[in-house]
């Protein structure tokens, strides 16, 4: 690798720094673009794509009471107070945010907790029990009979009086859109209208959220209650957002490693249902405050690789690994980032389309309206017991969450949305570490910038190429950096390979690396992938910093320990 450690340099295209953008007008009043806009010019850009309010029942049972238009405030640097009374502030604002609460539940929250709505007898476990110590009550008799089934079925408030419910979801929807959209300010914050649709059939994670690139959206929220697998949720998406209206929409599938290997059915899907899923399917969360989705290593082996913050569950309970079967634990296996870019190989390879090629992001998952609240030094725990130690630590296997990283023109919805659809996106756990990386069939340098033949993440090198080489940027945040991974995947002679190649490492730090790599045994006949792994120093765990500030560390001897946070880009594709 070629390393600069000479501190920050700023390359002729603005390199990983951001190009300065000051505050200032919104527009050039002459082309509708940025005061600080350059045709070509792209910057970092940080957000969260995964955030719960007290519109979202799971949140609201535990004491979040805050709305939408609090929670974009605190993105945009307004403090927020926490279930338990905790006031809390982002150090550093982020520049893009969606809400996304839960679609199914829209009437029920709306019926039970607006003032406008008469009280209802069975609204009382909702409305007297949304504490973090009872919220395992509300927990039991609103979710649990709902979403966790393989037919999900309405609460019985919404099966009684369906026109009751069917209004207060159009309501809460409308309602949602309307705090998004006053929120959205360009060139210094973009919001996104959002929500979530989250199936549990069985306690399966396989929710996704649904992402609206302008104020044109779905009629309706989608939800899993009356849509009750991808296919269907892709097909009313067909249906209610459609081009010609304007509207575009991505649906970004979260939290695989609770997924049971569900809901991604590549090898027996028809060719439709493919075309759909690669068409709204364009990223995927590889990291958030329920665990890791890297990786998981193969059954009965343990791989330091894929030992990131991963979080084992059956049922949604903790479970050790030597309780899974072989058959389980790969059925779990398959549905794990890595797992699935392979798996995009084989249906590529099988149907001349790849349904899972898929960029990669981060977010948070937060579900006390705080998105982008990732500092391991700061981090409370979730929200099922955000500042008292005994419960926050019956969960440490959770985490703060991470982010997602845009390379963008402009901070406006039109050029992120361009961004994370193009998938010209990255994923940290955490830290703002700046990364990119490019391909080529032609040799590359630090030096030589932009060329005509680059390729950045996201995208696809051309078939029929004899060589692939690659230039991999990296920036540290506040911890130096200490490794740079690639991580290949690749069909050959029909089986499924990964690996990983280490390309940098530096004990003792770096902060601006730049490096290039060839790949030697590229074959220009086999379909792979490419994507780059960054880690910093070891630091601290949250759960280190919350059991030493309330002097328990022994009592909790798993807590004190070190993380070693990172980053990943998207991978780039070769398909030929």
């Amino acid at each position: 690798m070629i390393v600069r450690f000479s501190g920050f340099r700023i390359a002729a295209h603005c390199g990983l720094l951001l190009c300065a953008v000051l505050a200032g007008p919104a527009f050039a009043a002459q082309d509708s673009h940025c005061d600080y806009f350059e045709a070509g010019v792209k910057h970092v850009y940080w957000g969260d794509l995964h955030v719960h309010t007290g519109f979202s029942l799971d949140a609201w049972g535990y004491g979040t009471v805050a709305t939408p238009r609090e929670a974009y405030a605190f993105a945009r640097g307004a403090p927020i107070e926490l279930p338990g009374g905790h006031t809390v502030k982002l150090d550093r604002p982020l520049d893009f945010m969606a809400v996304t609460d839960h679609a199914e539940w829209f009437d029920l929250m709306y019926a039970c907790t607006d003032p406008l709505w008469k009280e209802d007898p069975y609204c009382t476990v909702l409305t007297t029990r949304n504490t973090a110590a009872t919220g395992t009550e509300v927990f039991a008799e609103y979710v649990v009979p709902t979403i966790t089934k393989a037919d999900p079925r309405q609460t019985s408030l919404c099966q009684g009086d369906p026109a009751l419910c069917a209004n207060g979801s159009m309501h809460q929807w409308q309602r949602i859109q309307r705090q998004a959209h006053d929120a959205n300010a360009p060139c210094t914050f973009t919001s996104f209208a959002a929500y979530e649709w989250s199936a549990t059939p069985d306690f399966s994670h396989t929710h996704r959220n649904v992402i609206f690139g302008s104020e044109q959206v779905s009629r309706e929220a989608i939800d899993y209650l009356r849509f009750p697998t991808p296919e269907r949720m892709w097909r009313e998406l067909d249906r209610q957002c459609r081009a010609e209206d304007g509207c575009d929409v991505v649906v970004i599938p979260h939290n695989t490693n609770m997924g049971d290997g569900k809901s991604f059915d590549v090898e027996t899907e028809p060719a439709d249902a493919l075309a759909l899923r690669a068409r709204f399917e364009r990223l995927i969360e590889i990291h958030q405050e329920k665990g890791n989705s890297e990786c998981l290593p193969v059954f009965g082996t343990t791989d330091e690789d894929c030992g990131f913050e991963v979080i084992l569950n059956r049922s949604s309970r903790p479970t050790p690994a030597a309780e899974f079967s072989e058959a389980e634990w790969e059925r779990m296996r398959g549905s794990y980032v890595r797992r699935l870019l392979l798996r995009g190989l084989y249906s590529y390879a099988e149907s001349g389309v790849n349904p899972l090629q898929l960029g990669i992001i981060g977010s948070t998952d937060n579900h006390a309206a705080a998105g982008g609240f990732v500092e391991e030094d700061q981090w409370l725990g979730s929200v099922f017991g955000i500042g008292d130690i005994e419960r926050t630590m019956a969960r440490q296997t959770w985490n703060p969450g991470g982010m997602v990283g845009v390379w963008a023109e402009e901070n406006t919805r039109s050029s992120v949305f361009a961004a994370l659809q193009r998938r010209e996106v990255f994923a940290t756990s955490g830290p703002r570490i700046k990364v990119r990386i490019s391909a080529s069939p032609n040799p590359l340098s630090c030096d030589n910038g932009a060329t005509g033949d680059m390729v950045p993440m996201g995208g696809k090198l051309a078939g029929g190429i004899g060589a692939a080489y690659f230039l991999i940027e990296a920036q540290y945040d506040r911890i130096p950096l200490q490794r740079i991974e690639l991580i290949k995947g690749e069909l050959r002679g029909g089986e499924l390979i990964e690996e990983v190649v280490p390309v940098w490492q530096a004990d003792d730090g770096g902060l601006d690396v730049c490096g290039t790599w060839r790949d030697a045994d590229f074959d220009p006949t086999a379909p792979a992938f490419w994507y780059a792994r960054v880690q910093e120093a070891p630091t601290p765990r949250w759960t280190a910093a919350r059991c030493i500030a309330a002097d328990r560390c022994d009592d909790f001897p798993e807590a004190r320990r070190a993380i070693r946070e990172r980053a990943w880009t998207s991978p780039i594709w070769y398909l030929p």
